[in-house]
């Protein structure tokens, strides 16, 4: 993994980077900043404007001008114009009545599914979270709780297998799925990160490596499926928080990074941008029921 190039965006805490080859952009945000960016792969030239609100994570749809995201107060589709946001229209929010509560890490399945876990904002330790599934009908489901900080949400190539992560339990959780019904199996440990770091986001590459950004140990790990570490990366930011494969050939690596609590690092709060030596998996939209582009779900 070789370092192309620092971007100097300044989050103060960069999330969810996510790469649309339609367009040819990476979009991320900053929760805390509250904003959405956007960056030009091929020119450099990068953007953010206000979401007036926590985006915990964000979704490709069938239509290149919205977003799906998991925000603060639910599941919204976001309207997107070169230099802001137009509009955001509710699809669901199943915590409504946990004002405490907001969402946090989400991606969709290989079908289009979007999945998003929730957490306690305040971050007091407390395991109120749950997950939930999204889907293209706009029905929603929980499949379990009892969540302290959701991340490391992504699924295997074939979209057989879904891995998530804990933070607040340092632990990499990895379940058999059923891309058909969109129900996962039992979770079972992949890995248990140790101190200092804990997992944050993941993505998977063509070879179904997962990568995973180790928050407060500056570096990013690749796990082979058996949970076996094939690799380890030092990246120049304590707290990496995030990282997607994008680019025309989805083998450059993107890595979102924090500011906050990031006291001794050059470049916490930048956005990483790695040639990975390997390709990624190109995101499922979530397929908008009402465009033209819509793809369809699984029969």
């Amino acid at each position: 993994m070789k370092l192309l190039d620092i971007v100097a965006v300044e989050d103060q805490l960069g999330e969810s980077p996510i790469w649309d080859g339609r367009v040819g952009k990476l979009f991320w945000i900053d929760i805390l900043g509250e904003r959405l960016g956007s960056l030009d792969v091929a020119s450099r030239q990068w953007d953010t404007w206000p979401t007036r609100r926590r985006f915990g994570s964000i979704a490709l749809t069938s239509d290149p001008q919205q977003l799906l995201a998991a925000t603060s107060t639910g599941i919204e589709l976001v309207g997107l114009r070169e230099t802001s946001i137009v509009d955001l229209r509710s699809l669901a929010a199943p915590e409504s009545h946990m004002a405490g509560n907001r969402f946090n890490d989400g991606k969709t399945d290989r079908q289009g599914r979007f999945w998003a876990g929730t957490m306690d904002d305040a971050d007091t330790g407390q395991r109120t979270g749950s997950m939930y599934r999204l889907d293209p009908d706009g029905g929603i489901a929980c499949p379990w709780g009892n969540i302290g900080i959701p991340n490391g949400m992504c699924f295997s190539p074939d979209g057989r297998i879904m891995y998530t992560a804990d933070s607040m339990d340092s632990k990499i959780w990895v379940a058999d799925y059923d891309p058909a019904s969109g129900v996962p199996g039992p979770r079972r440990v992949l890995a248990v990160v140790p101190p200092p770091g804990v997992p944050d986001g993941s993505t998977v590459d063509t070879t179904g490596c997962v990568w995973n950004a180790e928050w407060g140990a500056g570096r990013v790990v690749r796990y082979r499926t058996d949970g076996s570490v094939e690799a380890v990366w030092e990246v120049p930011a304590n707290n990496p928080t995030c990282l997607a494969f994008g680019g025309p050939e989805l083998d450059l690596l993107f890595i979102t990074t924090a500011r906050v609590g990031d006291d001794s690092s050059a470049h916490g709060g930048s956005l990483l941008i790695y040639d990975a030596g390997v390709a990624g998996v190109a995101e499922t939209p979530y397929p908008l029921l009402d465009s033209p582009e819509a793809t369809r779900g699984p029969e």
